[in-house]
């Protein structure tokens, strides 16, 4: 499967969606059943892949993954997406190739298909359907989080990962859902893609590279973009994806690594910079094979794999210090 990621994925141009859509019973995943796991250590699947060079699982620390945002559904069809039937269950291979592998350095992936919310949510205000809709999703994310932690059992630390749709389901469920038990397991949390409230998010934010058991957050958009933000700018999280601190320092376009455009050519070099300023992450337009169509000032889609290097090498430093601090506790 050959796809150029950030020209195609980028683009948010109107794509003429309807918004009549359908509200449907459907079948809750049994996430008991590994079919219904996108990827999952049991089976061999497209998490597994190295693009990079970095070998897969060098910590044996596990990875919860939730994807984004890849149903777009037409006039009559359902609010979610069915994870039940396999033509819409292989949308979420998109992100598990150009996303999840980003995480596969700390350990093994899992993560589910869910009863996502259709694109559509985001075009009309909040009302009772499409509030009901996103309940219907996180009770999946929420279900299969749990169904993971009974898998890789009591005291193994996990990393959990997420963009877009999939940040916002886990955001909830640490403001909802997430035992306090288990946060000395958990290494790091990125939270990608969306706004995180830090003024009522109970997990704090990394202010450093090596901090662990915190969160990053970043969204990417152009110098000159012009941002909306749905909470005051003093109370987002944001995280600077190449140095790993939240300051307003620019992070040179030299410092980043392996960007992840297309799965089967080499990863670039030093496309990016990376600069914290009104909530968000700002560079310039990356400039890349295809970059010319690039029209959006919004690189949302790219925001895992513009920093895709830069997010292996710091998952690495993270889970290194984890695990130093556990055995100088043990000691």
């Amino acid at each position: 499967m050959k796809k150029i990621v950030l020209p195609s994925l980028l683009a948010l141009s109107s794509c003429g969606l309807s918004l009549d859509l359908i509200e449907k019973e459907l079948p809750p995943p049994d996430y008991s059943n590994i079919d219904y796991w996108m990827a999952h250590p049991e089976k061999i699947d497209l998490s597994d892949s190295s693009f990079t060079g970095e070998l897969v699982n060098q910590f044996d620390i596990p990875v919860f993954f939730v994807s984004p945002t890849v149903y777009f559904p037409k006039k009559k069809e359902s609010w979610n997406l069915n994870p039940s039937i396999a033509e819409e269950k292989s949308l979420f291979e998109t992100p598990l190739i150009f996303q999840s592998t980003a995480f596969n350095v700390a350990g093994f992936v899992f993560s589910p298909a869910y009863r996502q919310s259709a694109y559509q949510v985001y075009n009309i205000p909040p009302n009772p359907i499409t509030t009901r809709s996103y309940d219907i999703a996180y009770s999946d994310v929420r279900n299969a989080f749990n169904y993971f932690i009974h898998q890789i059992g009591p005291q193994t630390p996990f990393i959990l990962a997420s963009h877009s749709q999939g940040t916002d389901h886990l955001i909830r469920l640490f403001q909802e859902d997430f035992p306090k038990a288990l946060y000395g397991q958990l290494v790091a949390a990125y939270l990608i893609g969306m706004p995180v409230n830090d003024c009522e998010m109970p997990l704090p934010i990394c202010e450093e590279p090596t901090s662990t058991g915190c969160y990053t957050s970043w969204r990417t958009f152009h110098t000159t973009a012009k941002v909306f933000n749905k909470y005051p700018v003093a109370c987002i999280g944001v995280t600077n994806p190449i140095s790993w601190n939240t300051t307003a320092v620019l992070a040179d376009i030299s410092l980043n690594t392996n960007v992840m455009y297309n799965e089967n050519k080499p990863p670039l070099q030093a496309l990016v910079s990376a600069q914290i300023k009104n909530g968000v992450v700002i560079t310039k337009r990356p400039k890349l094979p295809g970059s010319m169509f690039i029209r959006t000032k919004n690189y949302h889609r790219g925001d895992i794999n513009l920093y895709y290097g830069n997010i292996q090498s710091n998952l690495k430093v993270r889970c290194l210090r984890y695990l130093k601090e556990q055995n100088d506790y043990r000691d």
